[in-house]
């Protein structure tokens, strides 16, 4: 029997949901809920508590908003209470303002459920996972870096699927680029890449499992990051826009990126970047739309394994 599945994919780097950095919480929901993906990834999400126990958590809002059926996990990556410094203006100003702690990471939200690497017939949850190290100085530049890694049960087939954030280094682009610093910036992110790479190739890229990656990479395509280690030495697909809009306020070509490995799937995609004019985040979400079609399918047999275009 032939069977092919379809889904949406998203990905989408809110800017924590605060005015000061050029975000706004709001228009950040209403995208999110005219686009209606199947699977979610976002960076950049915060949550904070106060000593008089109030919190507020942005993925806890957009599954009570826009996500309501859906399953989540909120991985941080930096916390006030972890990685307190005294030049993060914002952990300063929440010990001055009883903040019981404030934490900003990436998050997942998938229509199915997650289930375990190992048996993936028992319900399970995703990990977060270091793809770095670096001795915290109140930075960007030492800012830590972790990975979400999942699988989820889509009934159709059990999928990874990876979000992330790779890290950007004080400047490496214009207006204020320093010499060197893009080149610098460029072998971190390599190296971030290479330990997804670490992390994925025995159990999931080794046995043609299909691995989704999304997230904001700070990359440009063809950039090492990406077409040395992603594309040529792990075997993944990054999703082409067809459109030309960047998908950072300053950056004019995309460095938010999703990728698929595609195991033994034909994979099918049309892929686009949300061009909102950055009035919700300095980023635009990129978005695609991929079939999966499995070795009965006349896809598959035509053609074989791999991930194409849906013109193609």
């Amino acid at each position: 029997m032939e069977d092919i599945f379809n889904l949406k994919l998203m990905t989408y780097n809110i800017g924590g949901g605060r005015k000061d950095s050029g975000s706004h919480f709001s228009g950040i929901l209403e995208i999110i809920k005219k686009t209606a993906p199947d699977i979610l990834g976002v960076q950049e999400a915060t949550e904070w508590s106060t000593l008089d126990e109030e919190n507020f958590s942005q993925p806890k809002e957009l599954v009570r908003n826009e996500l309501k059926s859906y399953n989540y996990f909120f991985g941080p990556t930096l916390t006030m209470s972890r990685n307190f410094h005294a030049q993060k203006e914002i952990f300063v100003y929440g010990l001055f303002n009883d903040w019981a702690d404030w934490q900003q990471g990436n998050a997942l939200f998938s229509r199915w459920p997650f289930v375990r690497f190992g048996n993936s017939n028992k319900p399970g949850q995703p990990k977060n996972i270091p793809i770095n190290k670096t001795i915290y100085a109140g930075n960007r530049d030492t800012d830590p870096r972790y990975a979400i890694l999942a699988k989820i049960d889509l009934g159709f087939a059990k999928v990874f699927t990876l979000v992330t954030h790779l890290t950007t280094l004080y400047g490496e682009r214009p207006p204020k680029e320093i010499p060197g610093k893009n080149k610098e910036a460029q072998a971190v992110r390599s190296e971030q890449c290479e330990r997804i790479l670490d992390l994925t190739r025995a159990f999931i890229l080794e046995k043609n499992e299909v691995l989704i990656v999304m997230g904001d990479l700070n990359a440009i395509p063809g950039e090492p990051a990406i077409l040395s280690s992603l594309e040529n030495k792990g075997g993944f697909v990054r999703l082409v826009p067809s459109n030309n809009a960047g998908t950072h306020l300053k950056v004019a070509e995309p460095v938010d990126h999703i990728l698929i490995y595609p195991g033994n799937y034909h994979i099918k995609y049309s892929c686009k970047v949300i061009d909102n004019k950055f009035v919700a985040s300095d980023h635009n979400p990129v978005v695609a739309e991929i079939s999966l079609h499995n070795s009965n399918s006349k896809a598959f047999k035509a053609h074989g394994a791999g991930v194409f275009r849906e013109d193609s």
